[in-house]
C-alpha cells in the first residue's frame, strides 16, 4: 500500500467562523473559539484506512514566528489535555476532521500540522480565543443579549460629565476590523511580562486574569512602550488632544506601525482602547465610569483635602478626587480566589499607581470591593478607596495654622455607570459596588476594610489640626444647564441651623479645570459677609460671565465653584460642585437607505450660536462597517450665528446597524460630538 501523503486542506474558514461566532472578523483569517469543536478537510493521495493513523502538532506562535507550545495528538479523539482530533466523515480521497480543543487553552496564534506515513505537511493556521459561550469557560457568560453587547458590539457610551447629568460620549470598539485583533496579539507579546520570561508568560494566557493584568500594563506607555501616553497637562499641541478621539482603531493601528506611544490619552482612552482589545480577544468587557472617584494615594481610604481660605488647593497631599475615571471590567470566574468573587472583574489601564513595581491594575474582584475584602487579589484597596473613601477637608488659616473642615462619607463614588445592553442608555451599577450609602451596613463594610488597611487614617498635620463643630449647613446649586458662551448662575445657600445668630464669612472662587483636576485656572473670586438669624436661610448668587472663563476654559469645559464659609467661632465649612459646560447641538441625517458597498452621503449640520466667529473648524467621522479609515474636512471658519451644512460619503461594508460618530473641534467649542444609527441593507433586500 502506497504511503499516505496530504495533498492538501481546507480549513472551513468561514464555516468555523459562523459556528464560532466570529464571522464579524474581517478578513480570511480562521478565528475559533477554545473548548468548541474545530472542523477542516484534508485530501490524500489515495483513501484513508483505519488503520492509517494521522499525527497532528498544535505549535502556539508568537509574533517574533518562534514556537514555544506544542500540543501533540492523533485522530484517536480528545486526550487528557484536551487537545485531540477524530475523522468525522470521508469521501473519497478526502476526510473530514475534528480537532478539539480544551476550554482552559491557552489563547494565540496556532499552527497545525499533520504526520503520516508520507510525512509531515502544514495543514493552516488560526487564532484561537476565549469563548463565553463554552459553558466550562472561565469567561463563559450565560446571557446571549450579555455576550452580544460586551464581546459582539463593536459600538459603546463612555460617560463623562457631571452625576447629575452624565453624558454617554460615543466610542468605536471596532474589534472585528482589518488587522486589530492581530494588533491585540503584538500586544501580548510586547509585554514586560513576555519580554523577561515568555514561556511563562505564554503559559498563563489560558487565564483570563493573566491577560486582563499584563494588558492593564502594556496599554499605557509608563514602563513598556504601551500604547498611549497619558497627559493631563492641558496643553496637547505635540499631540491629538484626547478628548478628540473618538475610537480605538486609529490609536492602535498607530502603536503598531510607527512602532511607538501615542499622544495623548486620558482614562476613558485607555479604557476604551483596553475594551476594543479585551473584546477582540473574546473576553467580554464593559466601560465603567465612576463619578466623584478618589485617588487615594496612601491606601489610607480616607482623602485629605488642604484649602486655604480663598478656596485655593494647598499643596499638603498627594490624594485627589476626579470629576469622573474610567475603568474596564471583565467577566471571568476566579480560580484563585474562590467561586463567590467570581463574575465582573475590574482592571485599570490608566496609570495612577504601581502595583508590582510597575504601572497596571487588577483584575480586582468587584465582589470583593463591595464586601470590603481588601485582602483578595489583586489592588483591591486602591478600588475600594476609589468609590468609598471618606473625604476630609482642611483649611489652611492665613497664619499658617490648619483647622479641620467637615466630613464627607458619601462623597466619593456618587455614581457607577456603564452603557445598557442592547440599548443607548445608562446602566447604573453603583449598588454591585457598594451598599446604599447612608445605611449601616455601608458603614459596617466601611470599617471592616478600614480594619484591614494596616495604616493611620490622617496625616501627622492632619491628627493635629484643630476641631469644631458647624451648626450652619450649605450647598452650591447651579442654575439650568449653561452652555459654552452663556453666563453662569451658581447659588450657594446657607443654613443657621440653631436658634442663636451666626456670623459668617463666605469666600467663593471658582476655577476652570481638567477633570482630575490637575489643571485649575482661577476664573471668579469674592468674599461677602452673611449674618444669619436663627434658622434662618439665606441665598448669595455667584455670577461667573462668559468673559471670566472664555479664555481659560480647558478642553473637559468643566467649572469648578467653592466656597470656603468661616463660621464665627465655629468649624470652617467648605462647599464644592463643579459643572461641564454643555455644547450646542450637532445634527446628522443619512440622505438616504444606506446599501452595501454602495456609496450612501450624510449630511451633518451645525450652527454658531456665539457672537464671535468659530475659527480652525474640523470635523471627523468615523465608524466600524461603514468607513475603513477616519474621514477629516476642514471646514474652516463660522460667522455668529452661522450654520454649517457639510457632507460625507460612506461605502458600508458590513450589513446590520452601524454607527456613524461624528466629532467638530473649533477654537471655543472644542470637541462637539454625536452618532447616528444607520441600518445597512444587503443588495439583495
Amino acid at each position: 500500500m502506497r504511503h499516505l501523503q496530504v495533498t492538501g486542506s481546507d480549513l472551513l474558514v468561514n464555516q468555523n467562523k459562523t459556528a464560532h461566532n466570529a464571522s464579524s472578523f474581517i478578513g480570511n483569517q480562521m478565528i475559533v473559539r477554545r473548548g468548541q469543536e474545530v472542523h477542516f478537510k484534508l485530501k490524500f493521495n489515495r483513501s484513508v484506512k483505519a488503520q492509517d493513523t494521522l499525527q497532528f502538532t498544535s505549535s502556539l506562535v508568537t509574533n517574533a514566528g518562534s514556537s514555544l507550545l506544542q500540543y501533540n495528538f492523533s485522530d484517536s479523539g480528545s486526550l487528557s489535555s484536551g487537545w485531540g482530533a477524530k475523522r468525522q466523515s470521508s469521501d473519497s480521497n478526502s476526510t473530514t476532521i475534528a480537532l478539539f480543543t480544551p476550554v482552559n487553552a491557552v489563547i494565540g496564534r496556532y499552527s497545525l500540522s499533520v504526520q503520516t506515513s508520507g510525512g509531515n505537511t502544514p495543514v493552516g493556521n488560526f487564532v484561537l480565543l476565549f469563548n463565553p459561550w463554552a459553558k466550562d469557560d472561565a469567561v463563559f457568560m450565560a446571557n446571549q443579549a450579555e455576550r452580544e453587547e460586551y464581546v459582539l458590539s463593536e459600538f459603546g457610551l463612555i460617560y463623562m460629565g457631571e452625576p447629575n447629568n452624565p453624558n454617554g460620549s460615543p466610542w468605536d470598539y471596532g474589534q472585528f476590523q482589518d488587522n486589530i485583533l492581530n494588533i491585540c496579539l503584538n500586544l501580548l507579546d510586547s509585554t514586560l511580562s513576555f519580554r523577561s520570561n515568555a514561556l511563562a508568560d505564554v503559559q498563563k494566557r489560558n487565564d483570563p486574569g493573566h491577560v486582563c493584568r499584563v494588558l492593564s500594563s502594556i496599554i499605557n506607555s509608563n514602563d513598556d512602550n504601551g500604547v498611549v501616553i497619558g497627559d493631563w497637562s492641558g496643553d496637547y499641541s505635540e499631540g491629538t488632544d484626547p478628548n478628540t478621539w473618538t475610537g480605538s482603531g486609529k490609536i492602535l493601528r498607530s502603536w503598531f506601525e510607527q512602532k511607538q506611544s501615542v499622544k495623548f490619552g486620558q482614562c476613558w482612552v485607555f479604557a476604551g482602547v483596553a475594551c476594543t482589545v479585551s473584546r477582540a480577544l473574546g473576553l467580554p468587557c464593559r466601560v465603567i465610569t465612576n463619578f466623584a472617584s478618589a485617588h487615594d494615594s496612601d491606601n489610607s481610604l480616607e482623602i485629605e483635602n488642604y484649602y486655604n481660605v480663598s478656596g485655593e488647593l494647598a499643596e499638603r497631599s498627594n490624594d485627589s478626587i476626579w470629576n469622573f475615571h474610567c475603568w474596564n471590567e471583565s467577566w471571568f470566574w476566579r480560580s484563585d480566589l474562590g467561586q463567590k468573587y467570581g463574575g465582573w472583574q475590574i482592571w485599570d489601564s490608566t496609570p495612577q499607581e504601581k502595583s508590582n513595581g510597575i504601572y497596571q491594575l487588577g483584575p480586582t474582584s468587584q465582589y470583593a470591593v463591595k464586601e470590603g475584602d481588601l485582602n483578595k487579589m489583586y489592588d483591591t484597596r486602591f478600588v475600594f478607596s476609589e468609590v468609598n473613601a471618606d473625604v476630609v477637608n482642611y483649611i489652611v488659616q492665613s497664619n499658617g495654622s490648619v483647622s479641620k473642615g467637615n466630613t464627607l462619607t458619601s462623597y466619593v463614588g456618587k455614581l457607577i455607570c456603564t452603557k445598557a445592553v442592547g440599548k443607548k442608555s445608562i446602566n447604573n451599577v453603583t449598588s454591585e459596588y457598594k451598599y446604599a450609602e447612608g445605611t449601616a451596613r455601608e458603614r459596617e463594610i466601611y470599617n471592616k476594610a478600614l480594619g484591614r488597611t494596616g495604616f493611620i487614617t490622617l496625616s501627622a498635620e492632619g491628627r493635629s489640626a484643630s476641631r469644631k463643630q458647624t451648626h450652619v449647613s450649605g450647598g452650591l446649586i447651579v442654575s439650568g444647564s449653561p452652555m459654552v458662551g452663556d453666563d453662569i448662575t451658581v447659588k450657594l445657600t446657607l443654613r443657621n441651623l440653631t436658634s442663636k445668630d451666626k456670623n459668617v464669612t463666605a469666600n467663593m472662587s471658582a476655577f476652570a479645570i481638567v477633570y482630575n483636576k490637575a489643571v485649575r485656572k482661577p476664573i471668579f473670586k469674592d468674599s461677602v459677609a452673611v449674618p444669619l438669624r436663627p434658622s434662618e436661610e439665606k441665598e448669595i448668587p455667584i455670577q461667573i460671565t462668559y468673559h471670566d472663563y472664555d479664555n481659560k476654559l480647558t478642553t473637559d469645559k468643566m467649572i469648578q465653584v467653592i466656597a470656603v464659609c468661616q463660621v464665627e467661632n465655629e468649624e470652617d465649612l467648605f462647599i464644592e460642585t463643579s459643572l461641564t459646560l454643555q455644547t450646542p447641538p450637532i445634527q446628522i441625517q443619512a440622505l438616504g437607505q444606506a446599501i452595501l458597498g454602495s456609496p450612501t452621503t450624510v449630511e451633518i449640520t451645525f450652527t454658531n450660536p456665539l457672537s464671535k466667529p468659530l475659527t480652525d473648524c474640523v470635523l471627523t467621522a468615523e465608524g466600524s462597517g461603514l468607513i475603513e479609515h477616519v474621514i477629516l474636512k476642514n471646514v474652516g471658519a463660522l460667522e455668529p450665528e452661522q450654520k454649517m451644512s457639510i457632507t460625507v460619503d460612506i461605502n458600508p461594508y458590513v450589513t446590520g446597524e452601524k454607527q456613524l460618530l461624528i466629532n467638530l473641534t473649533s477654537d471655543k467649542f472644542n470637541n462637539i460630538k454625536g452618532f447616528i444609527t444607520i441600518d445597512v441593507a444587503d443588495v439583495s433586500s
